[in-house]
């Protein structure tokens, strides 16, 4: 009867540790199989002839997989989505966020034609101004010494071809007040 009431009592217990082993488990099947699937996608994209040339980087994880990189066409860029909606179905979503080589090349154009415009205007050549593009928006940073210089600046960026929109995070300084 002792041995009865034993086992009656020690059930519970073997029950409870196997399930926590089996979490366990599927935790780290889990993680394992988002590693799997990135690689699988990355054979897919290496072995099909539009996206194989290029760097694509597929991130998994349990909702969806982030595609990175850098390709020349929009078809191209299309396929990678394709490719890896193919290996996913619709257990996760695919963020595809590959850049065009074009869009890249168009931003390194819109900086350089903007720092020529900022540095040889007589309102802003003396100012120091950050600039940044992506996709067309540029990004102006630093300290100025004036509105005027603010406004000349933000003039100059959405004059500049190939600027869809400015983000004008400019701050005029405050001139020191004198001592007296």
């Amino acid at each position: 009867m002792k041995r009865l009431i034993l086992i009656v009592l020690l059930i519970p217990l073997m029950v409870a540790g196997c399930s926590t082993t089996h979490k366990q488990k599927e935790k780290t099947a889990a993680k394992q199989t988002d590693k799997a699937v990135e690689a699988q996608i990355r054979t897919k994209l290496k072995s099909d002839p539009l996206t194989a040339a290029w760097e694509i980087n597929p991130k998994v994880d349990a909702t969806a997989v982030t595609l990175t990189g850098l390709v020349d066409k929009e078809e191209q860029r299309r396929r990678a989505e394709e490719l890896s909606r193919d290996i996913v179905g619709e257990l996760r979503r695919v963020n595809n966020q590959i850049s065009l080589t074009e869009e890249v090349i168009l931003d390194k154009s819109i900086i350089a034609k903007l720092n020529t415009a900022l540095v040889t205007n007589s309102v802003t050549r003396l100012a120091t101004i950050d600039v940044q593009s992506q996709k067309g928006v540029v990004r102006l940073h630093g300290t100025v010494a004036t509105d005027e210089q603010k406004r000349e600046a933000e003039r100059l960026a959405a004059a500049t071809a190939g600027v869809k929109s400015v983000e004008n995070n400019l701050k005029v300084a405050t001139p020191l007040s004198s001592a007296k």
